[in-house]
């Protein structure tokens, strides 16, 4: 029985906890919020599960100084990221291993520099502990899909994955509205436009892509458009004024070789009215162009259940599924191309 501590109990957060809950071998033993409202309280209750008996709180100290074996790390983490990397480093220096979907540079950590590199394994080495980072997209759609899809290929042209996602449910505001620029005008200067920033999130895949496919970058490219509402509406974390985004396209593309080969997409409309003639769908496409030519489609939420939701919930899981392979590991950074595949141990009951 493997002991793990929830670090976050926010939209992913809360489903971690009641998988890891629900878990055969694994036992939830702490959990840290944010909140003077929620420390203290059961996590369970805080979660929407009821009691469990284990309760939350605010102190860091405390959560540093439990007996775990893994830290499912899930605070918003991409304001703050050098932050993040901080709690991070002083779990891992405690003797716990960690898994993350707070910053999704982490997921290929050289994306932000050697300098972050040098801090996650020195911790590791301090604590004789391991750290992944997780996700869904990037996590999985980007990074996963492509290199299980690799091994068919004799040659690789051009590799194009896009999210398509409607997140008028999401129930975020400082990640809509701050972040991402949702309710802006469209010259606004928010994180998502600038191509640097932008970058921390993107750069990760596509670099841990080409690590494992053998390529060297050359250069990235970044692109971003926006649709603008019609007319004013509301959506679960506010509203959308006319005028303002109300859906983004934005793109990141690896150079190899004097071409554009590795390209990410996010394709996000606030309903499905928004920008109707741009690709729509829920889920995530792969389009190989070379030899064979190939195109993967995943749908999710497809019996109509909120995509948003089912996507956090996927987020959680992965990380969920990653703490056996993670503590069983060897210590040191241990991204895709380190573990075996995460696999849903369990899933049939």
């Amino acid at each position: 029985m493997l002991r793990v501590i929830q670090w976050a109990t926010g939209s992913v957060g809360k489903h971690a906890v009641a998988a890891v809950h629900a878990h055969r071998d694994l036992e939830l033993v702490g959990a840290l919020v944010y909140s003077d409202a929620k420390a203290g309280r059961d996590v369970g209750d805080i979660c929407g599960i009821g009691d469990i008996g284990v309760a939350a709180t605010a102190d860091r100290d405390e959560i540093v100084a439990l007996d775990a074996d893994c830290v499912l790390y899930m605070p918003q983490g991409e304001m703050n990221p050098m932050g993040a990397v901080d709690d991070i480093c002083r779990l891992l220096a405690s003797g716990k291993n960690v898994v993350s979907t707070a910053v999704t540079g982490l997921i290929y950590p050289l994306s932000m520099g050697q300098r972050v590199v040098d801090k996650l394994e020195a911790a590791c080495a301090q604590g004789s502990s391991s750290f992944h980072a997780t996700g869904i997209e990037p996590g999985w759609a980007a990074e996963v899909l492509p290199l299980t899809m690799s091994g068919l290929f004799q040659r690789i042209d051009t590799l194009l994955v896009q999210e398509l996602m409607d997140y008028s449910t999401y129930d975020s505001p400082e990640m809509m509205f701050d972040i991402m620029g949702f309710g802006k005008r469209p010259d606004e200067a928010v994180p998502m436009a600038d191509p640097a920033l932008a970058g921390l999130t993107f750069k990760a895949p596509l670099m841990l892509l080409a690590d494992g496919l053998g390529a060297t970058i050359d250069d990235f490219v970044f692109d971003r458009q926006v649709a603008v509402a019609a007319e004013a509406f509301d959506i679960k974390s506010g509203r959308i004024e006319a005028g303002t985004v109300s859906a983004q396209r934005f793109s990141y593309t690896a150079v190899v070789n004097g071409r554009p080969a590795l390209t990410i997409e996010h394709i996000t409309r606030l309903g499905d009215d928004q920008a109707p003639d741009w690709p729509a769908g829920r889920g995530w496409h792969v389009t190989v162009e070379g030899n064979p030519s190939m195109e993967l489609r995943s749908c999710i939420a497809t019996y109509g259940e909120d995509e948003t939701e089912q996507g956090c919930l996927g987020t959680a899981m992965h990380a969920v599924h990653a703490i056996a392979p993670v503590c069983a590991a060897a210590p040191g950074i241990r991204t895709f191309l380190d573990l075996p595949m995460i696999a849903g141990r369990g899933v049939l009951g």
